[in-house]
């Protein structure tokens, strides 16, 4: 991520504490919520290996302040509130 954002690229550093973010940061959080969610729940990626240890995809909800999905329901809980938060931090007009 560092380097793709030092060749010009533009990606966001995950929000890890909703305390004294910013309006932007949590409306960038609600889209991942939404957005990574609903990739998870679509795409069927498990949310735990063999070991029942969370994978890659369930631990990146962790990294932006957010609990890690156990289950499917979960993650339409997430999706939820990531829904939620967009339409609290939509920019006003």
């Amino acid at each position: 991520m560092a380097e793709y954002n030092r060749e010009g690229g533009s990606v966001r550093k995950p929000v890890r504490s909703v305390t004294g973010a910013s309006r932007e940061d949590l409306k960038d959080r609600a889209n991942f919520l939404y957005r990574k969610s609903s990739q998870i729940l679509t795409a069927g990626h498990p949310l735990k290996d063999a070991k029942g240890a969370p994978t890659p995809a369930a631990m990146q909800f962790k990294r932006w302040a957010a609990k890690v999905p156990q289950n499917r329901q979960d993650l339409q809980d997430l999706k939820s509130l990531g829904e939620r938060l967009k339409e609290r931090y939509k920019p006003k007009k």
